[in-house]
């Protein structure tokens, strides 16, 4: 099985991906989510660049979207352009501070973002 510069097989560095999309796809996100765990378990980055790998994997994610979506003509641009737009703030924020925040509080606090959201989308 061909190999990467990483030592892991090319399977385990794209199945992540494969999922992520797929998870995309079907339901309109939460792909990203499933991506820094199974980068850590597959690929067994350390925590910080499994985030750092994700935010990379899931900008591909929403270009693809975005062409879906711009060809079916179901984009609300007066809501999207503003949250894009803080979106981008956000994100320069999150990834200024993300080499900041120790790795076990990261994880942690990545683990409680996770079942929180679980929790939210279970009660609606």
């Amino acid at each position: 099985m061909k190999k990467g510069k990483e030592g892991a097989p090319l399977w385990k560095r794209a199945l992540p991906g494969f999922v992520a999309g797929m998870v995309n796809g079907l339901f309109g996100g939460g792909g990203g989510l499933l991506l820094v765990p199974m980068l850590r378990h597959l690929s067994h980055l350390e925590c910080h660049k499994a985030h750092a790998t994700a935010i990379v994997t899931t900008a591909c994610l929403s270009a693809v979207s975005l062409v879906v979506y711009l060809n079916r003509g179901v984009i609300d641009w007066s809501l999207a352009l503003p949250l894009a737009a803080g979106g981008a703030v956000g994100s320069a924020a999150g990834a200024f501070w993300l080499n900041r925040v120790p790795t076990r509080l990261l994880a942690k606090g990545f683990a409680l973002f996770l079942l929180f959201s679980a929790w939210r989308m279970y009660v609606g």
